[in-house]
């Protein structure tokens, strides 16, 4: 009783001071006696503010809470025995002034807490309660304690109730259940949180934790009891004033927090997607929250705003689908795996199962007007998720266009080509043919040049190649061919590419089936194009082989792709000119052929070669001894003027197709011309009788003339069958071969050479043999070379005969000398009568009647070589040509019998012939029909 008689002459402010006292000591029973007995001097918020300033924040929620019951509804009792609790003796000793003024040194705290502050509308308790938790964490550190506090008062205040489910409640979650081995921010910062900060702060662990153990099992759990249950303070949140800093910071316009949370989702897809889509398969969305009971069947979101925020989920489920980057196998079955859930939550059809069998892909319907109103702004991520955009509408047509990408996505990456649905749809929306083209050039290409693909692989390929073009749709777009993904490209582009495929992985059978002989005659490319390509691929085998031998690499390829589609085109030339050019390639293999700067000669080097016929004089050059592989040779020419390699995929129609009357024109020629390199090629390794033998067994020509047409091009010019065509002369033969009969009747060589003739008739002389086989060439090009051209020859043909000359005077004057001796030798009359023999004359006789005019000039000099040709006695049968040349080496030796005197030649054993008497008869015909009509002269005896 004394201690209640001392308590009642407290003055106020000892009282205060008293209460502070047993505040500091946590003496709650003396604290309640002590204000319920003196209640005037004690109002609610004094006795609040003193047990918020100095009640140690250690001291359990439990020791207190009844009083703040009582404190709350007014009905304080002072206990069971207040005297026995109260002790005044520590303010007893002040005096009045002494207690006033340690009464004003008390700083107590405001019971609102400063982030509350603009909370007007809240009782002295709520504030308490929220500014004790608050102290509670921020100087204790015991958060788990809050709810013992709070909890006892969520019927108290609404506000209360908010604040513990959209505060203590996710942060006690991630503190102590969900992350207790994480770092997670105090109960200050967490109600400071908002907006985007708050969401990255709340999944943060979530994050850390999926990376490191590939499990997004806790997505759904953390959107569900963190995420959702402070959205529930949304409200409280935007009223609450913000501070200064606060302010400044968020001078722009900040989302609410539903979309910051979709916004997330939406940026988080693009590098964890696997995280995102177990979000969105195992949470329910905005209506799937955990507020751990305490909101005893109140709804934080109404009807409206539930409907609007289950839109906005389903929108940012498709834009997440949208932003995946990943190309993994596993994405494409996380993503098959949210959209079978966006389907389910719009209650529709769920997607076939995702395979990349042809029967099971979807199929785009013909109404879907959404496809020619998309355009690429809407796959740009900051317009993924805007409420129009056509794309992201969660309604059936977005899903089912969704689904068409997604089994685009997965039939891609089953040809090789692993792309995002980002990606794929980009390229569907850009319209952009040539890239569209682009990847399915990669595309066959890699299928290509992968393992070896059998026929039934390449069927289903094809198959689906097709329906990335269509869709498996017939409709075509306004801008597209088709409604695919590779809508752009024409149909025909596509079956070209793909038989491009199989003819580069040798697939011919297959190819015959689908493109040559379809089932149905459906025929899915023109015969025309399959053969442009067919042969386009043939040339791009043989232009990059490195060999021309056809048994290996690239030739091996072109050759194999011939043999095996020329029985579809038997009316096909330009199958026939690549046999010819592949026939001559691979013989040219046989020898070496370097070309210019040491770079080895390849077969493109024919392909891009104005005159192939130019490689055979290279060959010659390079190869010792060739030139006795004559019919090999004409060969390798006469294919090589045939195959005109350089216009084999022209569409000019004197190119595509061949003139039989033409072809052996130039096949003519060109045996010509490669005689003509070969006898040169002879004569530059001093193989005169080689030479000799080609010349007058393979250049004869069918119907000698002199006369050719003045349009042969001159000697100073080589001639080129590479660009012979239709349009070239018949004479152009004759052209070769005269020259090659006048290169070789120039040729000057050692007898030492190894002659046939010498060895079979030792009597002979061998140089008189090789002059006379001279002669016998020369008098071949006089017989063929044009009339502008017999000065050349002629000229050459004097030098002979003056050689000739001087070798038979020789050859005269040693048997006047041997016969000499011999009569020297003779007895009596024998020897008179041989003397008064008149020898014979040598040279060129009795002069004749001098020439008048040109004609004359050119009839004497026919005369004058007539002579010096020894010239026949008789124009019976002795004025027939005889040749007496045989095979010699690869191209045939002559026999021939030639006698010691004359150089007469045997034809078939019945008949003797002196050959220069022959020519010379043939040059003055020629001289009186060539060189006087070319001269314009009229002979003497003509003249009137």
């Amino acid at each position: 009783m004394a201690e209640l008689q001392k308590l009642e002459r407290l003055s106020a402010p000892h009282c205060v001071l008293l209460a502070v006292h047993y505040a500091n000591e946590s003496n709650i029973i003396a604290l309640r006696a002590l204000t319920a007995l003196r209640d005037t001097n004690f109002d609610v918020e004094l006795v609040l503010q003193i047990l918020l300033t100095y009640l140690p924040e250690g001291v359990e929620p439990s020791a207190y809470v009844e009083y703040l019951s009582e404190i709350a509804s007014d009905s304080r009792t002072p206990g069971e025995d207040p005297a026995a609790a109260l002790d005044v003796s520590p303010v007893e000793e002040l005096s009045n002034p002494q207690a006033r003024k340690e009464r004003r040194k008390l700083d107590l705290l405001q019971i609102a807490h400063p982030l509350y502050k603009v909370e007007t509308d809240l009782d002295p308790l709520t504030h308490f309660l929220i500014h004790r938790a608050h102290r509670i964490d921020s100087e204790a550190g015991l958060l788990n304690t809050i709810p013992e506090l709070v909890v006892p008062f969520v019927g108290h205040s609404e506000y209360i109730r908010t604040w513990l489910i959209s505060t203590v409640l996710p942060l006690l979650r991630l503190t102590y259940e969900y992350y207790p081995q994480s770092t997670a921010p105090s109960l200050d910062e967490f109600a400071r949180l908002k907006g985007r900060r708050a969401i990255d702060v709340q999944l943060a662990n979530l994050r850390q934790i999926h990376t490191s153990k590939q499990g997004g099992g806790n997505a759904a759990r953390d959107l569900r009891g963190v995420v959702g249950p402070w959205m529930c303070g949304a409200n409280e949140r935007k009223r609450r004033k913000l501070s200064p800093e606060d302010r400044r910071a968020s001078i722009s316009e900040e989302p609410d927090d539903w979309e910051c949370l979709f916004e997330w989702l939406a940026h988080t897809s693009k590098s964890d997607f696997s995280l995102v889509s177990s979000a969105i398969t195992e949470w329910d969305g905005p209506e799937d929250l955990d507020l751990g009971g305490f909101e005893e069947g109140r709804d934080y979101v109404d009807d409206e705003t539930q409907r609007r925020l289950e839109r906005r989920y389903a929108q940012t489920a498709l834009a997440c689908l949208y932003l995946v980057d990943t190309t993994n196998a596993d994405a494409l079955q996380a993503a098959h795996g949210l959209l079978s859930r966006l389907s389910d939550l719009l209650g529709l059809e769920p997607p076939a199962a995702l395979s990349v069998n042809a029967q099971s892909l979807p199929r785009c319907t013909a109404e879907m007007p959404m496809l020619q109103e998309l355009r690429p702004s809407a796959i740009q991520e900051e317009n993924l998720t805007r409420p129009d955009n056509t794309l992201t509408q969660p309604n059936e047509d977005a899903v089912h266009v969704l689904e068409l990408f997604l089994f685009s996505t997965c039939v891609l990456s089953s040809l090789q080509q692993s792309m995002s649905i980002r990606v794929v749809t980009r390229l569907f929306l850009r319209n952009d043919s040539n890239e569209q083209l682009l990847l399915l050039q990669k595309i066959i290409h890699a299928l290509s040049t992968s393992a070896k693909l059998d026929a039934e692989q390449w069927r289903a390929h094809r198959s689906h190649l097709l329906w990335l073009w269509n869709w498996g749709s017939t409709q075509a777009g306004t801008d597209r061919y088709a409604q695919g993904v590779f809508g752009c490209i024409q149909s025909n582009t596509i079956e070209t590419e793909i038989l491009k495929g199989l003819l580069e992985s040798s697939q011919y059978p297959l190819i015959v089936q689908l493109y040559i002989r379809p089932a149905g005659d459906q025929y899915p490319l023109p015969l025309v194009d399959v053969e442009q390509v067919i042969l386009s691929a043939t040339l791009h085998h043989y232009d990059n082989a490195s060999n021309g031998n056809r048994t290996r690499g690239g030739m091996k390829r072109a050759s194999d792709i011939i043999t095996g589609f020329k029985p579809h085109f038997p009316n096909s030339d330009r199958f026939l000119r690549i046999e010819a050019l592949l026939k001559a390639t691979h013989a040219m293999s046989f020898y070496s052929l370097i070309l210019q700067h040491g770079v080895p000669f390849q077969p493109v080097n024919i392909r891009v070669s104005a005159d192939p016929l130019s490689f055979i004089k290279k060959l010659l050059d390079q190869n010792l001894r060739s030139y006795t592989h004559l019919d090999d040779l004409i060969s390798i020419g006469q294919n090589l003027v045939v195959a005109m390699p350089a216009t084999i995929l022209d569409d000019d129609a004197k190119h595509t197709h061949l003139d039989a009357a033409v072809v052996e024109r130039k096949k003519a020629a060109a045996e010509r011309r490669v005689i003509g390199m070969t006898v040169e090629a002879a004569l530059t390794e001093d193989d005169f009788e080689t030479a000799y033998s080609y010349v007058v067994n393979r250049l004869t020509p069918s119907t000698p003339s002199p006369v050719a047409s003045p349009s042969v091009s001159t000697s100073s010019q080589r001639f080129s069958f590479g660009s012979y065509n239709s349009n070239v002369h018949e004479d152009e033969g004759e052209d070769i071969a005269w020259r090659a009969a006048l290169q070789a009747g120039r040729h000057r060589s050692s007898p030492s050479t190894s002659s046939s003739w010498t060895r079979t008739n030792t009597a002979a002389r061998p140089d008189l043999r090789r002059l006379e086989q001279r002669m016998e060439l020369l008098s071949q090009a006089l017989l063929l070379a044009p009339p502008r051209h017999l000065e050349e020859v002629l000229a050459v043909w004097q030098e002979c005969e003056t050689e000739m000359t001087n070798l038979l005077a020789e050859e005269t004057e040693a048997e006047e000398r041997f016969n000499d001796a011999a009569d020297r030798r003779l007895p009596g009359a024998f020897a008179e009568a041989v003397a008064i023999q008149p020898r014979r004359e040598v040279g060129r006789g009795a002069v004749e009647e001098a020439p008048m005019g040109l004609f004359d000039v050119a009839r004497g000099a026919a005369a004058a070589f007539s002579k010096s040709a020894f010239p026949l006695r008789g124009s019976g049968s002795n004025s027939r040509v005889v040749s007496g040349a045989e095979s010699h080496g690869d191209a045939g030796r002559v026999s021939m019998d030639i006698g010691s005197d004359s150089g007469s030649i045997h034809s078939n054993g019945d008949e003797r012939l002196r050959k220069r008497d022959m020519v010379a008869n043939a040059v003055t015909g020629g001289l009186a029909s060539g060189l006087g009509w070319v001269l314009g002269a009229t002979p003497v005896n003509e003249r009137p």
